[in-house]
């Protein structure tokens, strides 16, 4: 199944645009510098392009259209936040409120497995988190990542089961000594925009493979959006 919508996000070349709303060329930037918070930016409606062609939402109000479907940056906060779930440090780079305006057949269809009905509803948003995880010892761990979103708004979303943006690392929860992943999550949620101000994300505890022992229990760190 994941790789079936792994084929189908590329096909319609929306992994690396729309869905993720990112460039990689910001996000190697920012893993030189530390982790400091950043204020939210709304300046422009154009969206820039990067030098592979992928559109880069960075603005509030820019827009990303691909073969019949148009994705809109509603907000945007660039977070740079790190939390330790030792030896794992999870950094959350930025958070991202997208909505998508238009949206074809084939990306209906997909959609529609994560909203548990018949059609997709009027208003459909989704939060993106982009993040990067690192293994700062020589120990094999495993670490399960993000587990829950709660939003301000009562919202409680399953970052495992429901994320729709696929990534290779979504598979692989073994850190074999110093390794670095980096990625996204995508979660359509029901609140509007303007209604989410923070994100309260869960993270799993983190286990020695091989006596199975809990090295970090779960932690937990709240965001403002």
């Amino acid at each position: 199944m994941k790789k079936q919508i792994s084929i189908l996000l590329g096909s319609i070349m929306l992994t690396g645009s729309i869905l993720t709303g990112c460039g990689n060329e910001k996000a190697s930037t920012e893993d030189k510098e530390k982790a400091t918070s950043a204020e939210q930016k709304d300046v422009s409606n154009k969206s820039e392009k990067e030098e592979k062609g992928t559109v880069n939402l960075s603005k509030v109000g820019q827009k990303a259209k691909s073969d019949g479907n148009e994705a809109e940056l509603m907000k945007i906060k660039e977070v740079n936040q790190t939390v330790d779930i030792a030896p794992i440090k999870y950094t959350v780079k930025d958070m991202k409120i997208i909505k998508l305006n238009k949206v074809n057949k084939s990306m209906t269809e997909f959609l529609l497995q994560y909203t548990g009905g018949n059609k997709l509803p009027e208003d459909l948003n989704y939060i993106q988190i982009q993040y990067s995880v690192e293994n700062t010892s020589d120990q094999n761990v495993d670490f399960y990542g993000l587990q829950k979103v709660v939003l301000n708004n009562g919202e409680q979303l399953d970052a495992i089961g429901n994320d729709f943006i696929w990534e290779r690392e979504d598979n692989d929860s073994k850190f074999y000594g110093k390794v670095k992943k980096e990625g996204s999550v995508g979660l359509i949620i029901k609140g509007k925009p303007e209604e989410i101000t923070s994100a309260k994300l869960i993270f799993s505890n983190t286990v020695n493979p091989d006596g199975y022992e809990t090295i970090t229990e779960e932690q937990q760190a709240e965001f403002q959006i």
